[in-house]
């Protein structure tokens, strides 16, 4: 198909390319006579008293240039009234191999204008060498052709063959490659048998980083941040409230294979669930290929493997990021293959369950389905699994194997996430956020309804009243976040605090607050009680 299709595109080319008539003149660049010296005949001779002339084979090629240099071309050009650029550039002169014969053709849309034009360069270049030691006599006066020259259709077929075969042979070689993958949104679907959560559109990382810093962080208002975003409201309804028995949600983040986005997954629907306010720890329970401590710029010395080995308690491994409310925990320092094991024995759900205490949310990145048993082991004790294909690496067999895989331990509760999508395959795209230019901040002051929306969106799940607390930017600042931090933490109703200025203005969103089912009012919270961060 591909060759038929070339093939045609070579002969439609030939046939619309421009024909014209060709007028042609040959002329013989003659040997030139050098004066040599007398010949002598014995040592007593006397010398001759003319010259011996020596005929000199002229150079062909060097006459070829003659015959275009502004010397001939000008007076030609002259004579029929066209300046030297449209003049050369029907003009061609061609050096006949093995002999010291100059091939002259002119082509032109005329007839007539083509013999003109050829006879008046032929003249201008033998009067040019009349006057010089090299003469040139006319052997053909330009012709007058009767037909237009057509390009030779052989040559372009020939080309057009050739790019088919190329063509058809890299198409097969890319169908083949990709023909096994996911092909998209609508495909993913069909695979695993429910709606996809969330796609994630493609974006770039930083040079010379295999994932860099997660893009919520670093670009929180492109389309991919908006994504991720996406994908953690459609995951809410999974997740138990804040600070609510039984044990914190824990959500295994898992792809079929190596490569496909499982990490990146990961990290950013960390982020965007602690932007939230949820209390989240990320714990990278990838001990082959361990990424987070670099992804987060922590350190990685300490972390699950020292939970497992019991020589530390989830306090001392748990690391700060510069998200409020996001904390993680490394893999820790392994020796290869050292801890493996202990991913699928007992201590593991012991290890899991201490954390669970700490945290509204647990997001485990793991290892691949296919690539090792971990994943397996880790689902089981997951209150949900998100698969992350990728479009341009996951094939849909390793879907369906995965699949196979976790349907021995989990049951209902896996939900497919498709990264590094086009939007031709099905993604939505969502729009990037835009910030106001244009106009200084104070020209425009924000409203109070806008800061109590934004307040709203930031707001704990499960929260359906809210107190508003407006902190004057000229108050002292440890008093205005001690007043934030006691509303924040009342146990009547969680209050998302609107505090500095309406151009500055941070909004202090409650993670731990309690909702009171009685009937007090929201603005006269009570007392607050204990942190969250002593009761742990």
């Amino acid at each position: 198909m591909v060759t038929t299709a070339a093939l045609a595109a070579a002969y439609g080319l030939n046939q619309s390319a421009p024909s014209g008539y060709e007028s042609e003149a040959t002329v013989l660049v003659e040997a030139r006579l050098t004066a040599g010296a007398p010949a002598t005949v014995g040592p007593s001779a006397a010398p001759a008293t003319a010259p011996i002339l020596t005929p000199v084979t002229p150079d062909v090629g060097t006459e070829r240039a003659v015959a275009l240099s502004d010397a001939v071309v000008l007076p030609a050009a002259a004579r029929v009234g066209a300046d030297k650029a449209s003049f050369l550039e029907d003009l061609t002169i061609e050096v006949t191999p093995d002999a010291n014969v100059l091939r002259f053709v002119y082509t032109a849309d005329n007839r007539f204008s083509a013999r003109i034009r050829a006879r008046a360069l032929v003249e201008a270049y033998v009067n040019y060498r009349s006057t010089g030691p090299t003469g040139a006599t006319v052997l053909s006066e330009p012709s007058l052709p009767d037909e237009p020259v057509t390009r030779p259709l052989g040559p372009d077929l020939a080309a057009g063959l050739a790019a088919g075969l190329l063509l058809g042979a890299g198409t097969a070689l890319l169908r083949s490659r990709t023909r096994g993958l996911i092909r998209g949104r609508d495909d993913y679907e069909r695979l695993t048998g429910v709606p996809v959560l969330a796609t994630v559109p493609r974006y770039k990382r930083p040079a010379g980083t295999t994932i860099g810093a997660p893009v919520v962080l670093r670009d929180p208002t492109s389309p991919a941040a908006e994504s991720y975003r996406y994908l953690r409201t459609r995951l809410q309804p999974s997740l138990r409230p804040s600070l609510r028995p039984p044990a914190a949600t824990t959500v295994l983040v898992t792809s079929p294979g190596d490569r496909q986005g499982r990490t990146t997954t990961a990290a950013n629907l960390a982020v965007t669930l602690a932007q939230a306010g949820r209390s989240v720890i990320l714990v990278d329970a990838d001990l082959r290929h361990p990424q987070l401590h670099h992804v987060f710029g922590i350190s990685g010395e300490y972390g699950l493997t020292t939970l497992l080995d019991g020589e530390a308690g989830v306090e001392e491994v748990l690391e700060e990021t510069s998200v409020p409310g996001l904390y993680v925990i490394p893999a820790g320092r392994r020796e290869e293959g050292e801890h493996v094991d202990l991913l699928d024995s007992g201590q593991l759900a012991r290890v899991l369950h201490a954390v669970q205490k700490h945290a509204d949310v647990i997001v485990l990145d793991s290892t691949a389905v296919l690539s090792a048993s971990d994943a397996i082991a880790l689902a089981a004790l997951s209150d949900h699994i998100l698969l992350v294909g990728d479009f341009a690496r996951t094939s849909r067999e390793s879907v369906r194997r995965a699949l196979d895989e976790l349907a021995e331990v989990v049951h209902d509760n896996v939900s497919p996430v498709l990264v590094n999508v086009p939007k031709s395959a099905g993604a939505l795209v969502p729009h990037a956020r835009t910030q106001p230019t244009g106009i200084a901040p104070h020209h425009e002051p924000l409203t109070r309804d806008r800061l109590v929306s934004d307040a709203d969106d930031v707001a704990p799940p499960g929260v359906t009243q809210h107190a508003y607390v407006e902190v004057a930017e000229e108050d002292d600042d440890e008093d205005a976040e001690a007043m934030a931090e006691y509303f924040a933490r009342t146990t009547t109703v969680a209050v998302p605090v609107i505090y500095g200025s309406a151009n500055t203005a941070t909004v202090y969103a409650s993670s731990t607050a309690a909702v009171d089912d009685s009937d007090e009012p929201a603005d006269s919270p009570a007392e607050p009680e204990e942190s969250a961060e002593s009761r742990s």
